[in-house]
């Protein structure tokens, strides 16, 4: 019963999910068609926009804890649970924030379209992939824009945390650009990251760690920094039913 429950509010929350997009793929075109700046701003806006209103329509509150963003650009780094991770993120910062993500997220209908226009792709079957990637967020980062990167790479990994992929800390050393850790705790309870995505209302709480500069850190000293920061934080606040926080 409580699995057919969620699947009623799953098809509810989805409905919010695309109709969202259905209706604003006209704004969406309109915006990216030049992309400028100010385009490129108001599309991150909209991002922003469609994350609130799914939140809400999800029942999902959201917690933060230590916040603090940079007046300069940086490399957010991120555990991922859950496809709510994404949303999450959208509400959580500012709209000048692009994500690095897989080039599978470009082929899908509706979403596919502006997550290529305002975000960097990379396809890791490309041998020349990471070349263009580095490229695309040097770009990215000189027009005052954050990289948001999941180093985990798919939400299907073994708990707490799963391997860390290089990218994020190969970047942070390479472009001399700070880090920003943070943890996504219970994203995976409102929204399944199992394949099944049985959804159910909730509260997501991130937790954030001060900002973490490169000079003298090599790639993998950062990775192991980040990862060891990150899976304590989850085993403190995994079974934390009341955080303290403020609410977004």
């Amino acid at each position: 019963m409580k699995d057919f429950l969620r699947r009623v509010w799953s098809l509810w929350f989805g409905f919010w999910l695309v109709s969202y997009f259905i209706v604003m793929l006209p704004v969406y075109g309109l915006v990216l068609w030049r992309q400028t700046p100010w385009t490129i701003r108001l599309g991150h806006q909209l991002n922003r926009l469609w994350g609130k209103l799914i939140l809400l329509m999800g029942g999902i509150r959201l917690r933060h804890i230590g916040y603090h963003f940079p007046s300069t650009p940086c490399i957010l780094v991120a555990n991922h649970r859950s496809y709510l991770d994404i949303p999450v993120c959208y509400v959580s910062f500012p709209p000048r924030v692009a994500f690095l993500g897989k080039a599978e997220l470009a082929r899908i209908p509706l979403y596919g379209w502006t997550y290529r226009r305002l975000h960097v792709i990379v396809d890791r079957k490309d041998p020349a992939a990471r070349k263009k990637s580095l490229l695309a967020v040097a770009r990215k980062l000189k027009a005052g824009i954050s990289i948001l990167i999941y180093p985990e790479g798919t939400t299907k990994h073994p708990k707490p945390l799963g391997r860390f992929y290089d990218g994020a800390f190969s970047l942070a050393t390479e472009l001399k650009v700070p880090l920003l850790p943070f943890v996504i705790v219970g994203s995976d309870r409102c929204l399944s990251g199992d394949g099944r995505f049985l959804m159910q209302p909730g509260t997501v709480t991130c937790v954030f760690h001060p900002l973490i500069y490169p000079q003298g850190e090599t790639a993998e000293s950062l990775r192991e920094k980040v990862y060891t920061w990150m899976h304590e934080t989850l085993s403190k606040y995994e079974n934390n039913s009341h955080p303290t926080g403020h609410l977004v």
